[in-house]
Order: structure tokens, then C-alpha cells, then sequence
């Protein structure tokens, strides 16, 4: 008998999570209400499957919801043993839950719930259901996330005017549990630096707490906790980490100055935003944005090597049909969603998983399509938000930047209609627009793309001309001409911002230009370090000091301080120094082509596959070991194929 699990239609446990995640949003003693449109679970689910009993035998459908089961020709209630003389049945478990979503659990000589039974909400679409590895025993509920949790001791007291001040040594994220005795009032302020929390007035995350209130609070983000009040010596904050159990798969290290602490800083900063989902910050917002998962898909490939994170987030951005708005509200990141389920099927080669959000990715497609122009062009319409980066861009009629992320949308959904046997109705509308993106947006005497041709400004930004690096859309001539007039010109506006400055380092490395790469993150992520960042904040500007790194958004505390796209050192290291990158979905096959760049020395485990390749790099000889077979290691000139398990050593030019 296979091991009995909690099951549920596929997308609700991550519908109703997200429901929950998406309004736990607090600000300045406000909730904050997410702004763009959160779906809810199914209310009622039929749960069906054919079985054979080879003797006879009982089974109760366990559940937290309420309902009935069809069997044997009679119905009988959940939560109590139904009897099964030997034979063969079909069985169909029918409930409703008004508070999560529905799930059952059966664990019964003749009958197990796992992956093998089928559910549909009444629509006659009867899909494989869904489960998760930590629901296997009756008690679990799947309504409860199934997170870890370890103590945390502050590492320091001080008294502050009002009351103390409670030092975690670097940044948290978890509940803390303080009780407040009668007739007493306490002030909580959390502060993920120090100014923060002995500022109430404007730290994000403040509350009054009596002796009528619950001592165990929310979880929240901090370092420091401020206690202020008259009461404050007489109670004492217990606090600790709550956290996903994910295995880093993925190591760096070298004698470079500082980047074994840049590794490791941005390791904890991706582990505290992994959790129901990839979230952008675990301070401010703590939502699930696309353009800011689309980054952490790509560095989980390679840190954690586990796909559950990534799914449950794309089936929470896709959230059901039918779509009134884009994802987040912003039209990239809708596109963002569905290049990323073809990036996550070349990375996984998860091809169950594309079957099933799959009717989900058309219908957003459709959207997409249903808001172009006349011209098949991304334009803005009521709702939409033409985002791509902060920064000056010329976002006057269709911008060029989101063409190109089009193009490269149609192109996976050709690719994906391709592996699931449908036609495909993308691959002429690609080629279509690209031709017209060439005729309309390439400036000949500038030599990139501009933003806009409707302004008449002739605006190159850096932004558009690295996506069309990174994504292909040039070659040959026209590609050199786009490095060398837009993304080497020292006459362009900068990117400022991490979030685009990883696109940027990820073009430079495509194109050679590693040392670039490694320059920065000495200096950026260096720079934090030398700050006193305990982990890697949403932006950061060396000009500054002091306090004035912290505000951001109108807010003198408003920048996150943990924000996940800062881990891009993580995949720039693993993908480009160590130079590891499957070829084939699922890393069936894959390349080794380390690029030490600046780097005399250094030593990385890469996952790909089931296995790994191991690195170890001393100038000018690496060894490598794959331990799965399908590797091919290049040093730019030769390519050698790489046996498992067994040990090469190759001298880089």
C-alpha cells in the first residue's frame, strides 16, 4: 500500500495560502490590504477513484471540512468508518469547506489517498489531485503552513529612554510571545535596524499590547525590538525563527576578500523570503510580486535545487481565470509568469507540472493578447502598470522593453504547445513582431534600440538593449552594436537599481565580461558588508550614510532591509565563474564551462540534475566530478565529456 496523504485539487492549497499571505500586510498599526485581485480556494471538491479491495476491510474519509461520500451504493458521513466487502468500487468523496479548501485523508488497508485519485469542483474536469510531502498522518492540516521554528535569544539588553531595547544580532523573521500583566500597556516596535525600532512614530511595524491581548503576536521581520513603556522591565519578548527546511544544494567559496561572507549573506536572505512562496521583502510588503520571484526562480535552481518553492509561487501568481487585470497589475509581469513556467520545465523537466497549469498559462496568454494594439504591440490600458524598472525610461506609446519580453512570451508558449502536442499558434505572431520591433524601434545612427518611437525623444536606455542581449533577439553585427552602443556605454544613465542590475551583470556575463560582474559584487554587495547589513537590502547607494540608507518610498524606514533579488551573487557565481547550466530539461545534459575571471582560486558544488559537479580551481587547472552522467566540460576552445563519478582535471587557457 502507498503512503496515504492529505490531498486537495491541484492550485488550492497554494490559492488559499496565498489568500492568507496576501493580507497579513501591516503598516504604521494599519492592516494593509493587498492591491490587485486575490482569488479563494473552491468551496466544494469531489475527490474520485476506482479501487479494489482484495478483502474485506473499512476506511474513513478524514477531513477538516464537511460532506459526504458516495460508496457502494449508499452514502455514508465523513470522519466515520465505512465498510468494504472485497471487490472492485468506484468512490467519490464530495465536500465542502467554507474556511480553507477542501482536502481528505485515507489511510486504510483498501484504501490510501495519494496522487492517484482524480477531483473536480463540479465542472466535470476531473484533473490527478495534489498533496504536499509534509501532510501524511491524520493530524496535519494542510490549512496550517508547515513551517519550522527554533528559539532566538537576543544577543544584547539595553536600556533606551522608555523602556529597552532588544538586539537579535542580524535580521529575523518570526513570532514573538510576550505577556503583559494586568493593567499594564506596552508599546512593540520592530525595527530591522536600530534607528527603526527607537522610532515609533515611523517604524513600519508598531503595536500597543495590554493584558487583553494575545501574547503570541504575528510573525514579523526585525533585528531590534523596542519595549518602551512603563512596564516594559516587567515583561520579556520570546522570540523565534520562523523558517522553511530547505537544504542549500549549492557552496562558493574562495580566498577573495569578503566573498565567502557575500555568499553567505546572500544565502540567509534568500532563505528568510523563501517560504509559502518567494516573497520581495519580509519587512514592508511580504507579497508575492512576479518580477522578483521571476529572479528567485533562477537563484533557487541553483542554492536549493527543489522545485517546490517555484510552483507553489507560479500557481499563486496565475491564481484562475478569467483575468481581468495583469499579474500584480503589471503587464510584465504577467509576461514574466509564462516565460518562467518554460524556463522552469528546461531547468526541472517537470513535465507534469506544465500539464497542469497549463489551461491557466493560455488563458493569461489570452489576456495578454486580448489588450495588444493593431500592431501586436504592448501598450498601456486602464489598469495597467508599464513597470520594467525605477529609473527614467521613455514610456511614451509601446515601449520597447516590453516587445521584446512579448517576443520572447510567444516564444514560450510555442514551445510549450509544442510539448504538449498542441498546435502552435505563437511561433508566426513571434516573427511577426519582431520584424516590426526592428522597423520601428532600431536606431540605425545610435545603434540600439530606443524606448519609444512615438516621442520622437530617440531614447536608448540601457534596460531594453539588455533583454535584447539576454533574451536573443539580436545577433551577429546588430548584437555587437547593441554591447558596444548600449551596454558599454559609459554615456548612458546607470542602472540603479539591484533588481535591473542583475539582467544587467547576467547580459555581461553572456557576453564575456565577467571580471565587470566581479568588480560589482565586490563593490555592492561589499559594500552592504562593510555597512553592517546582516543580509541583502532592497537597494544601496555607497553615497549614502547612516540613517539615510534606510528610507526609501517616502519613508525614512520604507527600504526592506532583506529583500530576495539581492541574492544575485548566488546564480552569477554558479552559472558563470563555475560555469555549470543544464542543456537538456532536468539537467540531462549539461555543461561545465568554468570562467575564473578575476578569481586565482575557487572551490563550488553546483547542482544540476539529480546530482552535482564539483569545482575546484586553482589558476590555471580546474578538477571537476559530475556525479550524474549526460556532462560535457569546455574550456572555451575543446569540449570533453565528462564520465560520472570519476575525477578530470583540465588547464583553462
Amino acid at each position: 500500500m502507498k503512503q496515504a496523504k492529505w490531498i486537495w485539487r491541484p492550485g488550492e492549497f497554494e490559492i488559499y495560502h496565498h489568500m492568507l499571505l496576501s493580507f497579513r500586510r501591516q503598516e504604521k498599526g494599519c492592516d494593509y490590504p493587498c492591491c490587485w485581485h486575490i482569488c479563494r480556494p473552491e468551496a466544494s471538491v469531489r475527490f474520485r477513484r476506482t479501487f479494489t479491495a482484495e478483502k474485506d476491510g473499512a476506511f474513513t474519509v478524514v477531513t477538516r471540512g464537511k460532506g459526504m461520500v458516495r460508496f457502494n451504493g449508499k452514502l455514508w458521513p465523513v470522519n466515520t468508518a465505512i465498510p468494504v466487502p472485497a471487490g472492485t468500487y468506484d468512490v467519490s468523496v464530495e465536500i465542502f469547506d467554507l474556511d480553507a479548501f477542501p482536502s481528505i485523508y485515507i489511510n486504510s488497508d483498501v484504501l490510501v489517498t495519494d496522487e492517484s485519485w482524480f477531483t473536480d469542483p463540479y465542472d466535470a474536469v476531473m484533473v490527478p489531485a495534489a498533496c504536499e510531502p509534509a501532510f501524511t498522518s491524520p493530524e496535519d492540516d494542510p490549512a496550517v503552513f508547515p513551517f519550522a521554528y527554533e528559539d532566538i535569544a537576543p544577543v544584547s539588553v539595553e536600556d533606551v529612554p522608555g523602556g529597552l531595547l532588544y538586539d537579535f544580532g542580524r535580521e529575523q523573521f518570526g513570532p514573538v510571545r510576550m505577556t503583559v500583566p494586568d493593567g499594564a500597556e506596552v508599546l512593540l516596535v520592530y525595527g530591522e535596524s536600530r534607528e527603526e525600532a527607537l522610532d515609533p512614530e515611523n517604524a513600519i511595524i508598531r503595536e500597543t499590547l495590554t493584558a487583553a491581548d494575545d501574547p503570541d503576536r504575528p510573525a514579523r521581520a526585525f533585528r531590534y525590538i523596542a519595549v518602551l513603556g512603563d512596564a516594559a522591565k516587567d515583561v520579556t519578548p520570546a522570540a523565534r525563527l520562523e523558517y522553511l527546511p530547505i537544504e542549500d544544494k549549492a557552496s562558493f567559496r574562495t580566498a577573495e576578500p569578503g566573498l565567502d561572507k557575500i555568499w553567505d549573506l546572500c544565502a540567509r536572505t534568500f532563505h528568510l523570503n523563501s517560504r509559502e512562496f518567494f516573497l520581495d521583502g519580509i519587512k514592508r510588503d511580504r507579497w508575492v510580486w512576479s518580477g522578483d520571484a521571476y529572479q528567485s526562480y533562477m537563484i533557487a535552481r541553483y542554492l536549493y535545487n527543489d522545485p517546490s518553492v517555484t510552483e507553489r509561487t507560479i500557481f499563486a501568481l496565475l491564481g484562475k481565470p478569467p483575468y481581468k487585470l495583469h499579474v500584480n497589475t503589471i503587464n510584465d509581469y504577467s509576461a514574466y509568469v509564462i516565460v518562467s513556467v518554460w524556463e522552469h520545465y528546461e531547468a526541472t523537466g517537470r513535465l507534469d507540472f506544465i500539464r497542469t497549469v497549463w489551461p491557466n498559462v493560455k488563458a493569461l496568454y489570452a489576456f495578454i493578447a486580448s489588450r495588444l494594439d493593431e500592431n501586436g504591440y504592448v501598450v498601456r490600458r486602464n489598469g495597467d502598470w508599464i513597470f520594467v524598472d525605477w529609473g527614467v525610461l521613455d514610456k511614451d506609446g509601446p515601449h520597447c522593453f516590453e516587445q521584446i519580453l512579448l517576443w520572447q512570451t510567444h516564444r514560450a508558449m510555442a514551445k510549450l504547445a509544442a510539448l504538449l502536442g498542441e498546435p502552435d499558434a505563437y511561433t508566426d505572431r513571434a516573427e511577426a513582431l519582431r520584424a516590426r520591433v526592428l522597423a520601428d524601434f532600431w536606431d540605425a545612427e545610435k545603434g540600439a534600440f530606443i524606448d519609444s518611437f512615438t516621442s520622437g525623444r530617440r531614447f536608448v536606455t540601457r534596460q531594453t538593449n539588455v533583454f535584447a542581449v539576454l533574451y536573443d533577439f539580436v545577433e551577429g553585427g546588430q548584437k555587437q552594436s547593441v554591447i558596444d552602443n548600449a551596454l558599454l556605454n559609459p554615456d548612458l544613465p546607470a542602472i540603479t537599481t539591484p533588481y535591473f542590475k542583475l539582467y544587467e551583470l547576467l547580459a555581461l556575463c553572456r557576453i564575456g565580461k565577467i571580471e565587470t560582474a566581479q568588480d560589482y559584487i565586490a563593490s555592492y554587495w561589499g559594500g552592504m558588508l562593510k555597512e553592517g547589513a546582516t543580509s541583502v537590502w532592497e537597494a544601496y547607494d555607497p553615497a549614502q550614510s547612516g540613517a539615510a540608507h534606510y528610507a526609501m518610498y517616502g519613508s525614512p524606514y520604507g527600504k526592506s532591509l532583506c529583500h530576495a533579488w539581492g541574492s544575485g551573487p548566488i546564480l552569477l557565481l554558479c552559472r558563470y565563474v563555475a560555469g555549470v547550466y543544464p542543456t537538456a530539461p532536468g539537467g540531462r545534459t549539461f555543461r561545465v564551462a568554468p570562467n575564473p575571471g578575476k578569481y586565482k582560486a575557487f572551490q563550488a558544488t553546483v547542482p544540476v540534475g539529480e546530482g552535482f559537479v564539483y569545482l575546484d580551481y586553482n589558476a590555471p587547472t580546474v578538477t571537476v566530478r559530475a556525479t550524474v552522467p549526460g556532462g560535457v566540460f569546455s574550456d572555451g576552445r575543446t569540449e570533453t565529456p565528462l564520465e560520472a563519478g570519476e575525477t578530470c582535471t583540465f588547464t583553462l587557457p
